[in-house]
């Protein structure tokens, strides 16, 4: 706060001049200080004072840790180059639990690395507290400071100009006891643009610190997951040794099939009309939500980090989006199976496994008939050879001889017949799905 200065007798020269100037003053100080009081204040702006100790040992701790941060950063870089190598297509069982085991080291760095990235936010957090507590301090003391200084102005005003200026001594001292009172004036207004400096700052920090809150649920929203993702990278690979029989061939006639499969998916899009991108496709209402594979939203995503997409190669994965929607999972989209790896066979992604896991549940597909399990007011995922190529539909409803389906694939391809694109013997495969 600026020093006001005063005649060695504690009264303000010129008084009735001061008068009119401190009484704007006050109302301007009154203004700022009813906004100041009035001031939402979040939970960090309550802790108590950072001492200067305090804030250096928190600052400490924040640099140790973005050194780690940048470590463990290249750690992952490095995993990653190396996975990049091995590639998507694992020729060699070996390869393929090489893979494995680089994704598990590089996801036990994420993990580490978002660890010390929430151990930062936190202390970013305290750190702000801090400052914020210490501002409304100092804000505080100086509404009190500056409120006395106007207080002071005004009980002084107990003379009339006639007799001040009687009193002044002369014109010169009328000038000089005038240029005071401009200094006093002066210097209330620079306290109240420090107030002004310091409300300013006050809300800075406390977006930053609700920016910091924000981040730091993201943070742990992320880890969650990253601890999941280990956890299926580690089954994966007991699971891959488990459907190998740790055998070479067994290995390799897997992946000949999964290989097969998406090629096939890759023929009937070919053939039934390529792969362009559709929009505004997603319906949804009381059974569910309708998905198209080919749909702007997600139709060019890689299918699971592969050279495969969901427009092309995408129909099973939209299927089993679409079932899980009809049960009760409405946040489930074709993106959320799709960023999951552990939903992939580990001996060749892209290739679905008959379990996925989406929106904290599992869903499994199991063989069944149609008629019987649309009877029950179940749907079913329909396998389809046709045209050429490979192709997964669901059937909602029996209609006399034909049924009603939604098409990953057709534009529009909601709660349309069946036989308007496929034939009953193109059928091969025929499963309902158990969520649990």
């Amino acid at each position: 706060m600026h020093t006001l200065n005063r005649k060695k007798s504690g009264k303000f020269p010129f008084n009735t001049r001061l008068k009119a100037a401190a009484g704007l003053l006050a109302a301007i100080l009154l203004t700022a200080v009813f906004r100041l009081n009035s001031f939402a204040v979040s939970s960090a702006a309550t802790a108590p004072a950072v001492s200067t100790s305090t804030a250096s040992s928190l600052q400490n701790q924040i640099d140790a840790n973005n050194q780690q941060i940048a470590i463990l950063n290249q750690e992952i870089a490095t995993y990653q180059a190396e996975l990049q190598q091995i590639g998507s297509d694992k020729r060699t069982l070996q390869q393929a639990i090489n893979a494995l085991d680089l994704q598990r080291r590089e996801l036990e760095a994420q993990v580490y690395l978002t660890q010390r990235q929430i151990n930062t936010t936190q202390l970013q957090i305290q750190q702000l507290g801090g400052a914020i507590s210490n501002t409304q301090q100092t804000i505080t003391m100086d509404k009190a400071a500056l409120a006395k200084e106007i207080r002071d102005i005004q009980e002084n005003d107990s003379q009339s100009l006639i007799e001040q200026l009687l009193s002044a001594g002369g014109l010169q001292q009328a000038v000089n006891d005038l240029n005071a009172t401009m200094e006093v004036q002066q210097g209330i207004q620079g306290n109240i643009q420090s107030l002004a400096t310091q409300e300013n700052s006050l809300t800075t920090s406390q977006d930053l610190s609700k920016q910091k809150q924000a981040s730091l649920s993201a943070q742990k929203t992320d880890l969650v997951t990253q601890q999941q993702s280990l956890v299926a990278t580690e089954h994966a690979k007991t699971q891959l040794l488990a459907e190998t029989n740790a055998k070479q061939s067994t290995y390799e006639k897997l992946l000949a099939e999964a290989q097969a499969e998406l090629a096939s998916f890759s023929t009937f899009t070919q053939n039934a009309g390529g792969s362009k991108l559709l929009g505004n496709q997603t319906v949804c209402d009381s059974w569910g939500c309708y998905y198209n594979q080919r749909d702007t939203a997600w139709g060019s995503d890689s299918l699971d980090g592969t050279k495969y997409n969901l427009a092309s190669d995408g129909c099973l994965i939209t299927a089993m989006a679409m079932m899980m929607t009809h049960y009760g999972y409405r946040n489930v989209t074709p993106v959320t199976i799709n960023s999951n790896p552990s939903n992939f066979a580990a001996y060749y992604p892209a290739y679905l496994l008959f379990t996925i896991h989406a929106d904290g549940v599992s869903a499994t597909r199991i063989s069944s008939y149609i008629n019987s399990t649309l009877a029950t007011g179940n749907p079913v995922v329909v396998g389809l050879h046709a045209y050429g190529g490979t192709h997964y539909v669901v059937l909602v409803a029996r209609q006399g001889n034909d049924y009603i389906m939604k098409d990953p694939y057709v534009a529009n391809g909601n709660d349309i017949p069946f036989s308007s694109h496929y034939s009953m013997r193109e059928i091969f495969g025929v499963t309902k799905v158990v969520v649990s």
